[in-house]
Parts: structure tokens; C-alpha cells; sequence
């Protein structure tokens, strides 16, 4: 089963706007960070799809051809954040906070990556359940090495004391 925000980037990358907000409206808390996590997700692996020697002249002009197809006025899309957001997906630049100006950028780039490549719907269901993966394999290593390491089968035991809490001694 496809999630809410799974669902609402579908809609979104099909060009069916008011599907995509129409569910945005229902998201709470957990959703929204679950369609931001999906949504970065899905723009690093797009940009590594599309740029993966990270040519700067390349990602120039797609951010050109994106600010024209999407942002004509040019007040939606900064180029400088958006070439940025670019070469930090490929590793070779800091990532910028998530802002408004952040996420409207990302969004539009994803949108112009993912039609441009053409996929089915088929093939968009397989690279979003590829970045959910993706994701839930970063977490499960994050997780693990924050968790301190378990004493005596007790994660919140220290190592420098019995299992009836008390002291140890030493020999």
C-alpha cells in the first residue's frame, strides 16, 4: 500500500496539482516529515540518476531549462539554490537548511528530474519505493550507532556496575 505522502508526490510529479494538495491538506506532523524525508530522498537519488560525474555546466543549465519551463518570472527558483541543492545531492557541496525557498526549489527540480526521465507509472512507484528503502536503511544505521552499547543485556546499564545496580567491584 502506497503511504499519504508517497501518494501526494505521485500526484505532484504527474501534474495532478490539486490531488497533491488536497492531500498535503490531511497530512499531520509525522506525514509531513515522512514527504520532506521522501522528497529529499527522491531529489538525491533523480540528481545522482541524472549527474552522476557531477558535471557544474550541466547542472547549470538544467536549473536554466527548469527556471524556464516552471518559474518564467524568475521568483520561485533562486539558481544559486537550486544549483546548490544540486551539487550537495551529488556530495559535493554542504546541504543547505530546509526553508520554504529550499523546498519549493527541490520540488520543482524533482518534478522537472523525474518527468524528463520519462517513467512509467510503474517505474515512478519502483524509484519511490527505492528511496523509501533507501531511507529506512539510513535510519536503521543511524539508530544503531546512536544506541549506546547494552551491559549485561541492560542498554541503560553502565559497564561499571552489577545488574542490581550497585557498584562493581573490582578484582
Amino acid at each position: 500500500m502506497t503511504s499519504p505522502p508517497a501518494a501526494a508526490l505521485t500526484h505532484l510529479i504527474a501534474g495532478q496539482t490539486g490531488a497533491h494538495e488536497r492531500q498535503l491538506a490531511r497530512f499531520d506532523d509525522t506525514q509531513w516529515q515522512e514527504y520532506l524525508d521522501l522528497l529529499s530522498g527522491l531529489f538525491v537519488l533523480a540528481v545522482d540518476r541524472r549527474f552522476r560525474n557531477g558535471d557544474p555546466a550541466a547542472v547549470i543549465r538544467f536549473v536554466a531549462s527548469v527556471r524556464e519551463r516552471f518559474d518564467p518570472a524568475g521568483t520561485t527558483i533562486d539558481a544559486t539554490v537550486a544549483e546548490t541543492l544540486m551539487h550537495a545531492a551529488l556530495g559535493a557541496h554542504d546541504t543547505l537548511p530546509a526553508t520554504a525557498e529550499t523546498i519549493a526549489a527541490q520540488t520543482m527540480l524533482v518534478v522537472a528530474l523525474i518527468n524528463d526521465e520519462g517513467l512509467s507509472p510503474t517505474g515512478l512507484t519502483q524509484l519511490l519505493d527505492e528511496t523509501a528503502e533507501m531511507l529506512a536503511a539510513t535510519a536503521a544505521v543511524t539508530v544503531a550507532v546512536s544506541e549506546p552499547p547494552a551491559v549485561d543485556g541492560r542498554p541503560d546499564q553502565p559497564a561499571d556496575a552489577t545488574p542490581d545496580d550497585r557498584p562493581a567491584i573490582p578484582s
